[in-house]
């Protein structure tokens, strides 16, 4: 998937909507766990200025290049962790953090590190998948059922991520010391023909991956011949005109004490 397919498909207007009313046009931005950046380069489209920051630095490269194609000078991209995140103390007016929390084992130690650099006032906004409400339908649904249960079962024994965490954020935030919580839930659906297409063939991609493959195998969840009937399952579902998919996605914004500087 090429860099401008991802700004279409991981966009900040879709993943970042509940912050971008909030984001003026001198404000800076820190947007931790950036990943491949696509929602960042969004991000600089309202604010004054954007840094990414992820731990593996290879995850932006495009996004870089694309922002200097694309003569994008207020964003930029660092390596860091969210642990220490290397800003003097109160530096940033906005703190985003998308699908970053359900991979931290300490999220209020994480936490508490956004806390220092932000301003007094500042707006921290974060999202978190929220596996309990999977919304699915089509073909072989519940085949389908069985991939994910089988991630999720990867995921508990590799104890990497937690994947409820969407419904923890309220409770996170009030105790990082964040004021004016608010939390809600909202579903990203797939339900046009590109978009179950696309997100089909993504799913049976994954069932090739070299992750997906080894953590059924090495924690004795399945066989081989079970995950080629997934990925044929998935190629079936991203053709259907039944098809349907949709995801919660557990958002929380909040704000620090003091007076916006």
């Amino acid at each position: 998937m090429s860099f401008e397919d991802l700004m279409r498909t991981r966009s900040a207007a879709e993943y970042a909507d509940f912050v971008l009313a909030f984001v003026g046009d001198r404000d800076r931005v820190l947007d931790v766990g950036c990943g491949p950046g696509s929602i960042t380069v969004g991000l600089s489209q309202t604010a004054g200025h954007v840094i990414g920051v992820d731990l593996d630095e290879a995850e932006f490269t495009d996004a870089r290049t694309y922002a200097s194609e694309q003569g994008i000078d207020n964003v930029e991209f660092r390596g860091g962790s969210i642990y220490q995140l290397g800003f003097p103390d109160a530096s940033f007016d906005v703190c985003t953090l998308f699908a970053m929390l359900e991979t931290l084992d300490d999220p209020l130690a994480g936490l508490a590190e956004v806390r220092r650099v932000l301003k007094p006032g500042g707006l921290i906004g974060a999202s978190s998948i929220e596996y309990g409400g999977l919304i699915l339908h089509g073909p072989d649904e519940p085949l389908l059922r069985r991939f994910y249960q089988l991630r999720l079962q990867i995921w508990e024994a590799q104890g990497d991520v937690h994947y409820n965490r969407g419904r923890e954020l309220r409770g996170l935030l009030l105790a990082a010391g964040f004021e004016d919580v608010e939390a809600f839930v909202t579903y990203l659906s797939y339900g046009t023909e590109e978009r179950v297409r696309t997100f089909g063939l993504g799913r049976a991609a994954d069932c090739r991956d070299e992750w997906y493959v080894g953590g059924v195998s090495e924690y004795g969840l399945g066989d081989p011949e079970e995950i080629a009937e997934l990925e044929r399952a998935w190629v079936r579902w991203a053709e259907s005109p039944d098809s349907f998919a949709a995801f919660a996605w557990g958002r929380a914004v909040g704000r620090l004490p003091g007076r916006p500087q």
